[in-house]
């Protein structure tokens, strides 16, 4: 059962769909519309007061770094933003990268990675590899930790692959909320229970065609799906079991179990889709942040324990 916190936010959210002043991935979306409509409510979340954001470039894009006041500096938090690939960027992020940040006491590093329709696949997955380089080396001998949501996790998993086909040293571990991994419709998520308000399965195929295209069906990096997940890195997943993407949390647990490959994963029913980054917004999405934390801490002394990860 949903928290009241959870129920009285989603009755929020649905009113703001209502009026055009919260995103809606549906079969109709205009994605610059779109765009506009998740930059703006992204925009008033609020910032963490204790952390300042520092501008950086790396590989050429913009990006920016959340610091806490008094930071630690034993691992690095890299948030690779969600959006459905055709909105958001590293500035309108801020007010869950800060929060991160805050109650981690760790840097979180966000970029403007380029976007669909303009720049399809694989313009994303390239930025996301190329930051994902200039961080290690700047970070060389220390944790790297990807995280995000909805299509930021897409991308956080497609970077681990990279990683792994390419010889690149992997993050230490990634974690993936509520991540697509295929969008050409070979999933079936009208499934029994789907009371997902935010992200439909028609609003998948538009995205697919948006970002994926007719060419790319099939390709792991545009559609983790068809990969094994062979040698990746520890995950951490949280997802609403009522939501579209729960379909795809699944597959992603299974294909871990299957490589013997960490997946720690919570679900929770009759939330909604990404709702883990509403961070201290409700007991769920508070319970997530702070599992998360400790996974990350849990996986840094490992990383210490371990000299031949830091090589």
């Amino acid at each position: 059962m949903a928290s009241d916190e959870m129920k009285t936010l989603k009755v929020g959210m649905k009113m703001m769909m209502e009026r055009g002043f919260a995103p809606k991935f549906d079969g109709t979306m205009d994605p610059i519309h779109l765009r506009h409509v998740v930059q703006a409510a992204q925009e008033r979340m609020a910032t963490e007061p204790d952390v300042t954001f520092v501008p950086r470039t790396y590989a050429g894009i913009e990006a920016e770094i959340s610091m806490p006041k008094e930071a630690k500096d034993d691992y690095v938090i890299v948030y690779i933003h969600g959006g459905g690939l055709i909105c958001g960027n590293a500035f309108s992020s801020r007010g869950y990268a800060s929060m991160l940040a805050g109650e981690s006491n760790h840097p979180v590093i966000s970029f403007s990675y380029r976007l669909a329709p303009e720049n399809p696949f694989p313009a994303a997955v390239e930025d996301c590899f190329a930051v994902y380089q200039e961080i290690l080396r700047e970070f060389a001998g220390k944790p790297v930790y990807l995280i995000g949501e909805s299509g930021g996790a897409y991308l956080c998993i497609v970077t681990a692959m990279m990683c792994r086909d390419h010889g690149v040293q992997l993050p230490t571990a990634i974690v993936p909320y509520s991540p697509p991994i295929e969008f050409c419709g070979e999933l079936d998520r009208h499934f029994a229970g789907n009371e997902d308000f935010t992200v439909t399965p028609e609003g998948l195929g538009a995205l697919g065609e948006l970002y994926v295209g007719s060419t790319n069906k099939g390709n792991i990096y545009a559609e983790p799906y068809y990969d094994d997940f062979h040698g990746l890195c520890p995950m951490f997943l949280a997802w609403d079991e009522n939501e579209s993407l729960s379909v795809d949390s699944n597959i992603i647990v299974e294909k871990l179990n299957q490589q013997g490959i960490e997946a720690e994963h919570y679900s929770y029913p009759h939330c909604f889709h990404a709702f883990a980054t509403t961070g201290r917004g409700t007991p769920e999405s508070y319970e997530i942040m702070k599992n998360t934390i400790a996974f990350f801490e849990k996986h840094a002394l490992r990383f210490t324990d371990d000299p031949s990860r830091s090589a």
